[in-house]
């Protein structure tokens, strides 16, 4: 069942036309990767499906509804969970409180069940050492550990990821997408705008290739990655792999 549904999806800022009329689905428990060149649109797709932007053109419907008619975008947000590359964390605030304050101030969830929840979910991503750091003193990799156990907290029904790595030094990558596999096997459904291939091609059901703001191909990573049909495919996986 699509529980995202992109269609003809147009969007540009100041009459440059980033999305050129985007369609593609999501199913219930898949890990779709959308990878491409910088500047191919991946990141203000994500971006509209989180209702950061607003889209020119088209629809978008998210767990059976269309987003551009919700009347309450927090409760959304809660559903639909996103993970920036440049952590988004809090920096006046622990690890801790970091995990905790949405669960409160948007699902009202009570301090000592946000607490609990939010001590779990650091512990599965491997930062239940850090409760009380703040974010000041982490790495990369484990201020985004954090955001991920961060958007857990939540329960949302759908991930999305906008390069979770990029911002990384090189050792620090494979922690995070370690994390993002575990929740793979776990059935979280999941978007992942990433450049890293080795990653997209173990872990994704599905590969959409963007360029120029529009859909070149989509298929299975053996079809992408083994025998892709479009020729702007090939160059680029020849380029980066």
């Amino acid at each position: 069942m699509a529980v995202i549904e992109v269609k003809d999806v147009r969007k540009g800022f100041d009459g440059l036309h980033v999305l050129k009329g985007i369609s593609f689905e999501v199913n219930k428990g898949e890990a779709v990767c959308l990878i491409g060149p910088s500047g191919s649109g991946k990141s203000t797709m994500l971006r509209c499906i989180n209702l950061l932007e607003d889209i020119d053109g088209g629809s978008i419907r998210v767990l059976g509804e269309d987003i551009a008619q919700l009347k309450d975008i927090n409760t959304y947000r809660s559903k639909v969970g996103m993970v920036f590359q440049q952590f988004n964390l809090f920096n006046n605030m622990n690890v801790l409180d970091n995990c905790m304050i949405a669960q409160k101030r948007v699902l009202k969830t009570d301090p000592e069940t946000a607490r609990q929840k939010a001590l779990l979910h650091l512990k599965n991503v491997g930062m239940a050492d850090f409760v009380n750091a703040y974010p000041s003193t982490l790495s990369g990799g484990q201020k985004q550990r954090v955001a991920i156990a961060r958007a857990l907290c939540m329960e949302p029904e759908i991930l999305l990821f906008d390069e979770p790595t990029s911002a990384l030094d090189p050792e620090m990558v494979d922690e995070v997408l370690n994390v993002i596999s575990d929740l793979n096997k776990q059935n979280m459904t999941m978007l992942i705008v990433t450049h890293e291939m080795g990653f997209a091609k173990d872990v994704a059901d599905k590969i959409i290739f963007m360029d120029s703001g529009v859909v070149c191909e989509q298929g299975s990573p053996a079809q992408i990655f083994d025998d892709p049909q479009n020729e702007r495919t090939r160059q680029f996986l020849k380029r980066v792999l």
